[in-house]
């Protein structure tokens, strides 16, 4: 996963840096580097963020709902 696609799920997820860097117990300032991509995004990492966004997609959050029903659509046109 490169940097960019780190912070575009972060940014969806609506966390900033320093929030999702308490979530995944990593430093901000380590988030920052791997989204400049100053630092590879370990498979850890990784892990952790895609459980984080999945943990997002299972809420009631309006705007996952929102996307898993456009997706559930497309899916099956």
């Amino acid at each position: 996963m490169e940097g960019v696609t780190f912070k575009r799920i972060r940014m969806a997820m609506g966390f900033t840096g320093d929030e999702l860097a308490r979530r995944l117990n990593v430093s901000g300032n380590y988030i920052r580097l791997v989204e400049t991509n100053k630092k590879p995004v370990s498979e850890l990492l990784e892990y952790k963020i895609m459980d984080q966004l999945k943990a997002a997609i299972d809420s009631n959050d309006p705007l996952f709902s929102l996307l898993k029903d456009l997706f559930d659509k497309r899916r099956y046109r």
